[in-house]
C-alpha cells in the first residue's frame, strides 16, 4: 500500500482533525504529517475492529508501517477502538443509514465467504500464535523481575561479605597439582536408606573438610582446584517434576541455595594450602530455569563463580559453561561436567582443545561414578568421583557410588591420578 510520510520539525501540539482531498486523508501529528488513502483508512478499521478481522494493534501497525506515535495519533484522530465499525466514520458519513447498514452487513459477511475461509483460518492461527508470543513475553518480564531481585540479593551479599585470604605454606613438594571436586548438589537433602547415605549441607561441608585435609597432606606447591559442575541441586525446585521433594526446607533452592553453597565453598577453599586458581564449570543442575531450553549455560554456577571471585580476592577464579583447559608440567588437562555433546565425542574434543605432542587427560563429573571411558597411549577420558552420590531417583535408576574427589599430579609429563574415597 502506498503511503507518504512527510516528516517535519517536532511540533508540541495536539493532532489536528483530518482533511480529505482526491481520495487522500491527511492529518498532522506531533512529528509531522501523515497521508493515507481512504481505502487504507477503511482497511485499518476493518482489520482492527472486533466486528471485522479483530487483528491486534501490533499486527495492524506492522502491516501498515506505523510506528508507535503514528499509531496512537491514528487512533485518536479517528476514534478507533475495538468496538468500532468495519468502515471509517468518514466513509460511513457519505452514505444513508440504509446504505451504511448494507455496507456493514456485506463487509462482515465477506469475512466468512468461502473464498476467504482460508484467510480466516490463517488469521486464527496467527492470533493463537500471537497469544503464545504475548504469554512468552510476559513470562520473560516475570523472569526479568525475578532476575533483578536476584541481582539485588547478590550485590547485597557481595558488599557485606568479607574477603578472605588463601593460605600459603613453606612445606611443599614442588609440584603443581590438580584437585577435582564434582557434583556438590548444594540444597539436596536425603534421609539415609539402604544403599543411599544421608546427604544435606552439613554432610557436604564435612566431606569437603575431608577433601581439604587430604589435599594438604599431599603438600602441593600450587593447586588448581576444579569445581566440576552441579554445584546446586535445583534453583527452581522443578528440574524434574518431583525435584522439590528432595530439597532442604531451608536454603534449598533459589538465591538461598546459591549463597549457602558459596559460603560452604569459601570455608572449604580457605582451609586448603597453596590454591593458585579456582576453575568453575556449569552442570545440568546449575540452570536457573526449570527447562534447559531457557538456560543452557548454567547461570547458577556462573553466579557462584562471581561471588567466589569477590570473596577470594587474592586468587584467580574462572568460569565456563562448557570446558576449561590447562597445560600443567607438560600434561594437558581438560575439565568438563560431562552432560553436553562435546563430552561425548573424544576425538572432536581433542582436535579442538587438545595439546599437540602432550598427553591429554579429560576429567568429567556428572555420572557420580568413577568410569574410565577412553584410555590410550596419548589420552585418557574419565568420570571423577563426586561429593554427592545420589538421591532416590538415581537409586531407582541403578546409579550409586562412594563419595570422593580426584587428585592429580604430573610426573614425566604424565598424570598420576588418585581417587580419594570419603565415607
Amino acid at each position: 500500500m502506498k503511503r507518504i510520510r512527510k516528516v517535519s520539525a517536532v511540533v508540541e501540539q495536539e493532532e489536528s482533525r483530518f482533511t480529505v482531498k482526491n481520495n487522500q486523508v491527511t492529518w498532522e501529528y506531533k512529528r509531522g504529517v501523515i497521508e493515507i488513502s481512504v481505502d487504507d483508512l477503511d482497511a485499518i478499521f476493518y482489520e482492527y475492529s472486533k466486528h471485522g478481522l479483530n487483528m491486534s494493534q501490533v499486527q495492524v501497525q506492522n502491516k501498515h508501517g506505523f510506528d508507535a506515535l503514528q499509531w496512537q495519533s491514528f487512533k485518536r484522530t479517528f476514534d478507533l477502538v475495538k468496538d468500532s465499525d468495519v468502515f471509517s466514520p468518514y466513509t460511513l458519513s457519505l452514505h444513508s443509514e440504509k446504505s451504511r447498514c448494507d455496507m456493514i452487513a456485506s463487509k462482515i459477511a465477506e469475512k466468512y465467504s468461502p473464498k476467504n475461509m482460508r484467510a480466516v483460518v490463517e488469521y486464527e492461527d496467527r492470533k493463537q500464535t500471537q497469544k503464545a508470543q504475548e504469554k512468552a513475553i510476559k513470562d520473560i518480564e516475570r523472569w526479568a523481575y525475578k532476575w533483578n531481585s536476584l541481582s539485588d540479593a547478590l550485590l547485597e551479599y557481595a558488599s557485606s561479605a568479607k574477603s578472605v585470604t588463601v593460605r600459603k605454606t613453606k612445606q611443599k613438594t614442588g609440584k603443581h597439582s590438580v584437585a577435582v571436586v564434582a557434583d556438590l548438589h548444594g540444597g539436596a537433602e536425603n534421609k539415609a536408606t539402604k544403599n543411599l547415605p544421608a546427604y544435606n549441607y552439613k554432610v557436604m561441608a564435612r566431606r569437603l573438610g575431608v577433601v581439604a585435609e587430604d589435599i594438604n597432606s599431599r603438600q602441593p606447591s600450587e593447586l588448581t582446584l576444579v569445581l566440576n559442575g552441579d554445584l546446586i541441586e535445583s534453583f527452581t525446585g522443578m528440574n524434574h517434576t518431583t525435584t522439590w521433594k528432595g530439597l532442604a526446607k531451608k536454603d534449598g533452592q533459589g538465591i538461598d541455595a546459591v549463597l549457602k553453597t558459596t559460603d560452604i565453598l569459601v570455608d572449604f577453599i580457605v582451609k586448603i594450602n597453596n590454591v593458585c586458581e579456582v576453575l568453575v564449570l556449569s552442570g545440568n543442575h546449575d540452570r536457573v530455569t526449570s527447562s534447559n531450553d531457557e538456560d543452557a549455560t548454567g547461570d547458577a554456577a556462573k553466579l557462584i563463580a562471581k561471588l567466589l571471585e569477590a570473596r577470594l580476592s587474592t586468587i584467580h577464579v574462572e568460569w565456563n559453561e562448557d570446558i576449561i583447559s590447562r597445560k600443567i608440567d607438560g600434561c594437558g588437562f581438560h575439565f568438563l561436567h560431562g552432560h553436553t555433546g562435546l563430552a561425548k565425542k573424544t576425538a572432536d574434543l581433542l582436535n579442538a582443545y587438545g595439546y599437540s605432542g602432550a598427553y591429554n587427560l579429560v576429567l568429567l563429573g556428572h555420572l557420580h561414578s568413577v568410569i574410565v571411558k577412553d584410555d590410550s597411549l596419548h589420552h585418557r577420558k574419565m568420570n571423577c568421583a563426586s561429593i554427592f552420590t545420589g538421591n532416590s531417583w538415581s537409586k531407582k535408576a541403578g546409579f550409586s557410588s562412594v563419595a570422593g574427589y580426584t587428585y592429580v599430579d604430573v610426573e614425566h609429563k604424565l598424570p598420576n591420578v588418585v581417587l580419594k574415597s570419603i565415607t
